[in-house]
C-alpha cells in the first residue's frame, strides 16, 4: 500500500482528503511525465494487450416486440445464487410480458441444469455460449435478436426487489424514457446499505455507470453491443448509450440489490496489469463514436477523466511505471476532445494540460 493509499484511508473517515490534497499540491515536487504517447503505449501493449472488440454490431430489433422487458442474465458457475435470481423476476407479479434469458457462459458447476429442474416458467429461455467467452459476449449473444421495447441486464448472484418491473416500465412508458434507473442497495452477508440514492427526476448527469439497475430502450441496441475481451465493459454506458439516449428518468425507489461477496471484481483489480484495460476499452469506444457518428461532448469528457480517477490506484499498485505510462497514452486520447475544460474533474482535466503525474496521482486519491 503506497503513502497516498494509506493518507486516503485515514482522511477520508475524518473528511479532511480536501484538505490534505491541497497541502500537499503545495509541498510535493511535481513529476512530468517524462515518457512519450507512443513508447507509454509500446509498454502497455508489453505488459497486456487484450483482443479488444468494437461495440459495433447490428442487432435485430422487432419493430412490434411481442414483449415489454428482455431481462438478460449472463452466468458462469453463478451457484445458488442464479436461482434465487431468476425467482426475484418471476415471482414478481406484473401486468408486463417478460422474456428472461439466461446466457450460460460454458458454466461447469451444475448451476443452470438446476435452474432448469426448478424453474419451470415459459417466460424463460436459455442460450448456451460455445466457449467461455466474457459477460459481455454472452449479453451480446443476447442482443443479437430483441424482440421487445425494453432491456435490463441482470448479475447472476443479484435480486430484484418486488415490484421493480412495474416501477421500471411504468415510468419507462410514462415518460417514454430511454433509460430508467432507479436506486440501489448493496448486501453484504447480513449488512444491507444504499449505494446509489436517486431523486424521482430526469437528469442524465445522475445516472450510474453500472448496466445493471436500470432498463434501456431496445432502439439504443440496434447498433451497439458490449465491448468484448476488456474489463470495464460498462463503460459503453457513458460512452455511448447515454449519447444516444433522448431522454432518462431515475426513481427514488430502490429497484436493484447488488451482493457485495469475498474474491469480488473490485478487489481482484488492485495491483492487477490487466486493469490497464480501462485504457483498451478507452480507446477502442472513442473509434467506435467516430462510426456510430455520436459527437464528443461534455458530459463525455466529464466521464473519460472519471475513469482515469478511478483507475489509478489500481495501476499504481502494479509497479514499474504501469501508472504514469497509463496517464502518458490517456494525455493522447484526450487530445479527441479539442481542449475541452472539465469543472466537474478540474484537477484531473488540469494535470492533463500540464502533463502533471503528481497532481493526476494526488486528484484521483484524494479528491
Amino acid at each position: 500500500m503506497n503513502y497516498l493509499e494509506r493518507l486516503t484511508r485515514i482522511a477520508r473517515p475524518t473528511h479532511t482528503c480536501r484538505v490534505w490534497f491541497h497541502v500537499l499540491r503545495i509541498l510535493m515536487p511535481h513529476k512530468h511525465v517524462d515518457i512519450s504517447a507512443a513508447n507509454a503505449v509500446t509498454l502497455i501493449r508489453q505488459i497486456h494487450c487484450p483482443q479488444v472488440k468494437s461495440c459495433v454490431m447490428n442487432n435485430r430489433v422487432a419493430s412490434a416486440p411481442q414483449y415489454d422487458l428482455m431481462l438478460i442474465i449472463a452466468t458462469y458457475n453463478g451457484g445458488a445464487a442464479l436461482q434465487q435470481c431468476v425467482g426475484s423476476i418471476v415471482s414478481q407479479p406484473t401486468k408486463y410480458k417478460l422474456h428472461v434469458v439466461v446466457v450460460d457462459d460454458c458454466s461447469t458447476d451444475g448451476s443452470v441444469e438446476a435452474l432448469k429442474r426448478e424453474c419451470k416458467d415459459e417466460r424463460v429461455e436459455y442460450l448456451a455460449m460455445k466457449v467461455n467467452s466474457g459477460v459481455s459476449a454472452a449479453r451480446n449473444a443476447a442482443l443479437h435478436d430483441i424482440d421487445s421495447r425494453y432491456i435490463s441486464f441482470v448479475d447472476a448472484d443479484d435480486v430484484l426487489p418486488q415490484g421493480t418491473i412495474d416501477k421500471w416500465l411504468d415510468r419507462a412508458y410514462a415518460a417514454d424514457a430511454d433509460v430508467v434507473e432507479g436506486s440501489m442497495v448493496v448486501t453484504d452477508g447480513d449488512k444491507r446499505s444504499l449505494l446509489v440514492s436517486h431523486d424521482d427526476g430526469c437528469d442524465v448527469n445522475r445516472l450510474t455507470g453500472y448496466a445493471c439497475g436500470k432498463v434501456f430502450s431496445a432502439r439504443l441496441f440496434e447498433h451497439v453491443g458490449f465491448p468484448e475481451g476488456v474489463r470495464y465493459e460498462d463503460t459503453l454506458l457513458s460512452f455511448v448509450l447515454y449519447r444516444l439516449a433522448d431522454k432518462v428518468s431515475t426513481l427514488s425507489d430502490v429497484t436493484y440489490e447488488y451482493s457485495r461477496h469475498e474474491g469480488s471484481f473490485t478487489s481482484r483489480e488492485y495491483g492487477n496489469p490487466a486493469s490497464l484495460d480501462a485504457y483498451w476499452v478507452v480507446r477502442q469506444l472513442l473509434d467506435d463514436l467516430h462510426t456510430l457518428h455520436i459527437p464528443h461532448d461534455q458530459a463525455l469528457y466529464d466521464a473519460f477523466l472519471m475513469g482515469m480517477k478511478l483507475s489509478a490506484n489500481r495501476l499504481d499498485a502494479v509497479g514499474g511505471g504501469v501508472c504514469e505510462a497509463y496517464f502518458a497514452a490517456m494525455i493522447e486520447l484526450a487530445q479527441e476532445f479539442n481542449a475541452m475544460r472539465s469543472h466537474k474533474l478540474k484537477y484531473v482535466d488540469e494535470a492533463i494540460r500540464k502533463s502533471d503525474f503528481t497532481l493526476y496521482r494526488l486528484a484521483s486519491y484524494l479528491l
